[in-house]
């Protein structure tokens, strides 16, 4: 899409946001494809003209196609080289089999089987005003930039999507499972997943948890696997999110030697979370981290941004920097807390080895 539009080609959209010193970005995932644009607060319309015209009147040329496609191949091999990226594919597609876990930017095979037309029809059939959210954020008139876009992106609202098969949805299911694979180090791969919080301070405790679980130095996972132990180089966590579901995930890199320690440490970890349930100063102190990563990341124009859009796709409102600070002033309440614990205990923890593993090694049922 970034090569060329109605009224631009790819070096004069450059050139467009270039000029203000702007940065012109996207990314793609399973679920959403985004672009984004971030210039001064005085060039606004730049950045309007610019998204507008990616989302409106993208004209695929022919000329670009097969150049674009040469790009793509070379992330898709580089993608082959990183463990912790094949890894983590080979979870989430044992997690939730199906077109949801196929790797975003596709395998060889099937970047051999587009053709010149199907961007167009991907395009006519999916980018709708009713899957389009616009978010922006800085120094500008509200009122002014709303009445620009309505104009802009007016063009959009008697579209309507070609037939086609409905979205996939990512569905977990039970994982325990060893995938061996050519590989110096070995990655262990955990998590729980559970429907999705309802409400936008329901995730902030979930993001809370994560961070006395595996997201600070802190953490009850670093301290563990990696400080006391020295199993681990690199160990952590993260909250996942799909459209329907929500997931507390963990990582860890290790030697091949290690493998059965480093598994049995992180599965007595997540047993420990029950045994040992964290404590209120745990909570407190990663409450304050994640507030000062709020604080922090907002410092980005593109975080700010980002942050809006995905809290008014996931609850229907706005929460902008200075709500969410506020929401996490609020200390996590027992209810919370215990709520957090009792989802957990409901789930079968997943678990996935994945890389150079010992043929010895043999994964035992999960009673955790």
């Amino acid at each position: 899409m970034f090569k060329g539009t109605r009224h631009h080609s790819a070096a004069s959209l450059a050139r467009l946001v270039d000029r203000v010193g702007g940065d012109l970005n996207a990314w793609t995932d399973r679920e959403e494809m985004a672009f984004t644009c971030t210039v001064p607060a005085e060039d606004w319309a730049v950045a309007v003209e610019a998204l507008s015209e990616l989302c409106l009147t993208p004209t695929f040329p022919r000329d670009e196609f097969e150049r674009e496609k040469d790009v793509i191949r070379n992330e898709i091999l580089a993608s082959l080289e990183d463990p912790e990226e094949l890894s983590y594919e080979a979870y989430l597609q044992g997690l939730s089999p199906g077109p949801w876990s196929r790797p975003v930017a596709g395998t060889e095979e099937s970047l051999d089987r587009i053709s010149t037309e199907d961007p167009q029809q991907w395009w006519n059939q999916w980018a709708l005003p009713s899957r389009l959210t616009i978010a922006f954020c800085g120094g500008v008139e509200p009122e002014l930039v709303e009445g620009v876009l309505r104009d802009r992106f007016q063009d959009l609202s008697g579209r309507t999507g070609q037939d086609g098969p409905p979205p996939a949805h990512f569905s977990p299911g039970p994982l325990r499972k060893v995938y061996r694979a050519a590989s110096q180090m070995v990655q262990v791969i955990g998590g729980f997943h559970f429907p999705a919080p309802a409400t936008a301070r329901g995730a902030l405790v979930w993001q809370v948890f994560s961070m006395l679980w595996g997201e600070t130095m802190s953490s009850r996972l670093f301290q563990s696997i990696r400080e006391q132990r020295g199993l681990s180089y690199n160990v952590s966590s993260q909250i996942f999110d799909a459209d329907r579901y929500w997931g507390l995930q963990h990582f860890a890199s290790g030697s091949v030697s290690n493998t059965a320690v480093l598994v049995e440490a992180l599965e007595d970890e997540v047993q420990r979370l029950f045994r040992n349930p964290p404590s209120v100063q745990e909570w407190e102190d990663a409450q304050a981290a994640l507030r000062g990563s709020v604080i922090l990341g907002s410092e980005r124009t593109e975080n700010r941004v980002g942050r809006l859009w995905r809290q008014y796709e996931s609850y229907g409102e706005l929460v902008g920097t200075d709500q969410v600070w506020k929401l996490l002033s609020i200390p996590v309440t027992p209810a919370e807390r215990d709520g957090v614990l009792a989802v957990l205990a409901r789930q079968e923890p997943s678990l996935c080895v994945w890389g150079h593993v010992p043929r010895r090694f043999v994964l035992t049922p999960g009673d955790s």
